[in-house]
């Protein structure tokens, strides 16, 4: 009997501990409660309801949620971080031109080629810095036309937006008029013809900049034998046009500079990794994985090698 009240008496102080330090975050807006609520998969209105005492159902499985949260944010911050962020590369640098072209000049551009060489990250980071840049990325279930246009319009915040695709093409047409802004699609590949012609009529009735990016079957699509009557059309609006086809070492020493590895064992092997399928992608994770290997340390070559290894291994 002694022994459950003991336990009991644990749990719930354990409990009343993790309550104290949340709330601590949230008040003193260290971590906004939206953000917490948003990270463990609950309203922001029942994170404060449990933090408030106010929560009528048993608390306990929100308590288990927010002690992960809370461990997971320990692990963190006890990880010194070196990452560097985003590296503006050679590549990087050359696409965020072409993304600026587009949306000055209010044109259409195609970007494509290998993966793995930064296309995806320099899209994002465009965004991030520039107004009025909405970005989509196509898949199987979102590369029909009225999936791909539905999309959009969820990038465009119209949230009510109609689900046919003629009232939705309008729709999405008044919302981009006049507003200079430029559309982005990633993963472009997927989209059929019918969806890249509508794209190119909206591009041409709003006076927007759009980009396509995705690997070599964009620009394939628009060439490489299918250069028929409808086809042309489509290929005759394309402004500009770039290949990225492999990682470039100026790139890899961008991204060494960046991550404050200087040695020449470690740079070698650097450009070894990129290398492989998967370029910088693959770079990128294994300089992550070797930064928690060296607990804070400056990466060198064995931390590399292990968080190389670790990456590749198939059980």
């Amino acid at each position: 009997m002694t022994s459950n009240v003991v336990t009991l008496g644990n749990s719930e102080a354990k409990s009343t501990d993790t309550l104290m330090r949340v709330k601590a975050l949230t008040e003193s807006k260290t971590v906004p409660a939206s953000q917490i609520a948003k990270e463990i998969s609950v309203s922001p209105a029942t994170l404060s309801q449990i933090l408030n005492g106010s929560y009528k159902a048993d608390p306990s499985k929100m308590i288990d949620k927010l002690e992960n949260w809370l461990r997971m944010r320990d692990q963190r911050n006890a990880t010194p971080s070196v990452n560097p962020g985003f590296v503006m590369t050679q590549t990087a640098k050359r696409i965020t031109d072409d993304l600026t072209y587009a949306q000055v000049t209010e044109s259409i551009v195609v970007i494509f080629g290998a993966s793995g060489v930064g296309k995806s990250e320099t899209l994002r980071e465009y965004k991030r810095n520039n107004n009025n840049v909405w970005m989509i990325t196509a898949s199987p279930s979102r590369s029909s036309l009225t999936e791909c246009l539905y999309e959009l319009a969820m990038e465009l915040g119209m949230d009510d937006a109609p689900r046919r695709k003629g009232p939705l093409s309008r729709v999405i047409r008044n919302r981009l008029m006049g507003s200079e802004g430029l559309v982005v699609i990633d993963e472009a590949d997927h989209l059929d013809y019918p969806t890249l012609e509508e794209l190119r009529i909206l591009q041409e009735e709003t006076g927007i900049g759009m980009v396509l990016v995705g690997n070599n079957k964009v620009y394939t699509q628009l060439t490489g034998g299918r250069r028929n009557e409808d086809f042309a059309r489509l290929f005759s609006r394309i402004a500009k046009k770039r290949g990225i086809h492999k990682t470039k070492l100026a790139d890899v020493r961008a991204i060494a500079d960046a991550w404050n590895v200087n040695g020449e064992a470690e740079r070698s092997l650097m450009v070894q990794i990129s290398e492989r399928p998967g370029g910088l992608r693959l770079l990128s994770k294994t300089l992550k994985l070797a930064a928690m290997f060296a607990k804070g340390q400056s990466i060198n070559e064995q931390v590399l090698r292990k968080a190389f290894a670790e990456l590749e291994t198939n059980e």
